[in-house]
């Protein structure tokens, strides 16, 4: 079972990594929209759901069985969030412009993660572990 939630944590990432592209370019279409809807707002509501996804992720990381250090790193991107949203309304221009750094750092991180999930998910399973799953339970 954790072979599949394995491929379940690698799709989910790599739904959460399209995810982080959209932003980037909600991000870019805020600063140049100059008329119509508020220009922030998709941004606004696309951040929530990616702090949304990262709490998920943890989740199947665990369901996964993937090592503690990917399940570390998944926390780390959901702490990244965090910086992520109170940067968004720091009163400090100079703090808040780290706004787009620490969203540099997030794409990396994710980057980073789906691609040891993949890594992970394609992993055939040991001959041992193999023929422990397929024997009968003895009684």
């Amino acid at each position: 079972m954790p072979r599949y939630f394995r491929w379940i944590y690698f799709g989910w990432l790599a739904l959460t990594m399209a995810t982080i592209v959209l932003q980037f370019y909600l991000a870019g279409y805020g600063v140049f929209a100059f008329n119509g809807l508020p220009p922030f707002d998709p941004h606004r509501a696309v951040g929530d759901l990616i702090g949304i996804a990262s709490l998920i992720g943890i989740g199947l990381a665990f369901a996964a069985r993937v090592p503690w250090r990917l399940t570390g790193i998944n926390a780390l991107f959901f702490v990244l969030m965090v910086i992520q949203s109170a940067l968004a309304f720091a009163g400090v221009q100079a703090i808040a412009a780290l706004h787009v750094v620490n969203g540099v750092l997030i794409f990396v991180v994710v980057a980073y993660l789906t691609r040891e999930a993949y890594r992970h998910a394609k992993q055939e399973p040991t001959p041992a572990a193999a023929a422990t799953a397929s024997a009968p339970a003895q009684m």
